[in-house]
């Protein structure tokens, strides 16, 4: 009798070990398998927002330079108008002389 129960109670503590042991693995395989796809789930996040950052700064780029052609194209516009404007005052000095002339001779 004693030796059905010392192998009853050793089966029973093999089996329980053993079970154990498995279920500790899988536990950690689990663990394991959920840990990669929180770091895969991040990583997508991530990947996405330097995505939409890197089409922002692309956007943003693309902006600069049209205003910068902008500009360039006003500068000169600015340069034209000064010369212009010096030439209608130059104009202008020629026609207060010859005024002015024209009112002495009066």
């Amino acid at each position: 009798m004693k030796d059905i129960v010392i192998t009853a109670l050793s089966s029973g503590l093999l089996t329980g070990i053993l079970t154990w042991a498995a279920a500790r693995r899988k536990t950690l395989a689990e663990a394991q398998t959920n840990e990669l796809e929180n770091v895969n789930r991040a990583v997508g996040y991530y990947r996405e927002m330097l995505d939409d950052m890197a089409a922002r700064y692309k956007d943003a780029i693309r902006e600069l330079q049209q205003v910068k052609v902008q500009i360039s194209s006003l500068e000169e516009r600015i340069i034209k108008l000064a010369a212009e404007n010096r030439a209608l005052i130059d104009e202008l000095k020629k026609y207060k002389q010859l005024n002015g002339k024209q009112n002495e001779n009066r």
